[in-house]
């Protein structure tokens, strides 16, 4: 998903005008005229605007073949477990150098060295606009899909957009916005698999267990008298070389 380069589809936006002066922006010390309001399509915020990016199944097998190995008791002799990885990512935009936005009222400063993070978006006559506020004002900056600011500003009223009627100039002229995405995976439970566990040495047998892994996984038990040098526990085929209390050395053919 890409925020800035395709603006989310909003479709049926009506826009409500108003005569006359609003005197709400009095937070810059200043009465502006609101233009009109238009529909914010907001994001989900709840998770810090996160969303899924991906999914992917995973196997992890250890099943290391025609090699001398040791496991502990209690120990993973091998396994295969599959499950499912979720990839997330969250957007942030950046901007490439100061900037001010100047006019006949008070300036808005842009720091190259802020994170912008976007709220929204509205498409305001016929063009779509993500939306970010800027500083502790309450002020919100309106950045088309190619990264450039639009030179008018807004505030959030009842929940909509209210554009001012004032035109800003932007110094210089070459601000963008560039978006920064940053990703992060998340493993599942493990949704399907096996594994093979040594037990040690019981009244002269060796024991193991084989578990089946998933949400009806079920264990079964193992046993072989000590000294049997082949054994098989389901498609395993192992070459026991010596099997003790603390410990078994083994070949898995």
């Amino acid at each position: 998903m890409k925020k800035l380069a395709a603006l989310l589809s909003l479709s049926m936006l009506s826009a409500c005008m108003y005569a006359g002066e609003m005197d709400i922006f009095h937070g810059r010390n200043k009465f502006f005229q609101i233009w009109q309001t238009e529909e914010i399509f907001y994001y989900d915020t709840k998770s810090g605007d996160e969303y899924l990016t991906e999914s992917k199944t995973i196997t992890e097998d250890s099943i290391e073949r025609n090699q001398v190995l040791i496991t502990k008791v209690g120990g993973i002799m091998a396994f295969s477990r599959t499950h499912r990885t979720d990839f997330y990512g969250s957007e942030t935009l950046t901007v490439n150098k100061d900037a001010v936005m100047s006019s006949s009222y008070s300036p808005l400063y842009i720091k190259k060295n802020n994170k912008f993070e976007p709220f929204g978006e509205t498409t305001f006559n016929g063009e779509k606009y993500m939306l970010v506020k800027q500083g502790k004002s309450g002020d919100v900056l309106m950045i088309n899909g190619n990264g450039e600011l639009f030179d008018r500003i807004g505030r959030v009223v009842d929940g909509r957009l209210a554009v001012l009627d004032i035109t800003f100039f932007v110094e210089p002229e070459d601000v963008l916005f560039t978006p920064v995405v940053n990703t992060r995976s998340e493993n599942t439970e493990v949704m399907d698999g096996w594994e093979l566990r040594y037990d040690g040495i019981v009244n002269n047998y060796m024991r193991f267990t084989y578990s089946t892994l998933g949400e009806n996984g079920q264990a079964e038990e193992f046993i072989f008298p000590t000294g049997q040098q082949t054994i098989i526990i389901n498609d395993l085929r192992i070459n026991v070389i010596e099997a003790g209390y603390n410990k078994i050395e083994y070949v898995i053919l």
